[in-house]
């Protein structure tokens, strides 16, 4: 899957790249999600994330929804951010 998520890095002031690293290091100490960012495809994949469905249903429904939960974090976000400058968005993606 290849979603669209440049209003929750507008929102969150995260580029798509850092909002993948963040789903997967920065938004639980416990648990976390891989996946792309889109600008690791390139120019056009800028407010995009890559993820696989190569996972059984239950782990798929599982990832979906700390994703959901974890795009809520805005007190994780800032301080991850700090740590990861060059993830800041610099320009908000078009929506």
């Amino acid at each position: 899957m290849f979603p669209s998520v440049a209003e929750i890095c507008n929102r969150l002031g995260i580029t798509s790249h850092g909002l993948a690293m963040f789903a997967l290091e920065g938004a639980d100490d416990l648990f976390g999600v891989a996946c792309l960012g889109g600008e690791c495809f390139g120019e056009a994949g800028k407010g995009f994330l890559r993820l696989s469905c190569a996972e059984p249903n239950d782990r798929l429904a599982q990832a979906v929804a700390f994703l959901s939960d974890a795009f809520q974090r805005r007190d994780r976000v800032s301080p991850y951010l700090g740590n990861h400058p060059e993830f800041v968005l610099r320009e908000a993606y078009e929506t």
